[in-house]
């Protein structure tokens, strides 16, 4: 299974009132991981694009789990990998470590989506491609 690491530098701006970082951050932290995962595996959002012609991986589910706080000032690690892949979804679970203490756990359920023909305004859910998958797994078996 391939997993990658992203370090993040909480900012002030991040931060509520208290200098503890405002949950929806996180979920901005997991699509960034997210997006990181994939071009480590060679598969960017343009080649989502371009070759496989879907508009990415649109997020239809999304869950945090709070464990301890993470403050201005201190220096995060998300640590993702696809955790499940389904017919026309995946599960991206992240977890975030604050100096090696779990500090949030996360998924994310994605669906490989494309422009419907009839109205490009819209989308339509499609099967993942096996080859985008076996793309994706075989980086992992490096």
């Amino acid at each position: 299974m391939i997993k990658n690491t992203i370090k993040i530098p909480v900012e002030w701006g991040h931060c509520d009132p208290a200098r503890i970082v405002f949950y929806p951050h996180y979920f901005f932290w997991f699509d960034q991981a997210t997006r990181h995962l994939f071009d480590r595996a060679g598969l960017s959002y343009e080649v989502m694009l371009d070759e496989y012609k879907t508009v990415g991986l649109p997020l239809v589910d999304a869950h945090a789990e709070f464990l301890s706080p993470t403050r201005f000032g201190d220096e995060i690690e998300v640590t993702s990998h696809v955790s499940e892949w389904r017919r026309k979804t995946l599960v991206v679970s992240h977890e975030v470590d604050n100096a090696g203490t779990p500090a949030v756990r996360g998924t994310e359920v994605r669906v490989w989506a494309v422009a419907d023909p009839d109205d490009p305004r819209k989308l339509q859910s499609r099967d993942i491609p096996a080859d985008f998958r076996a793309r994706f797994e075989s980086v992992a078996a490096d």
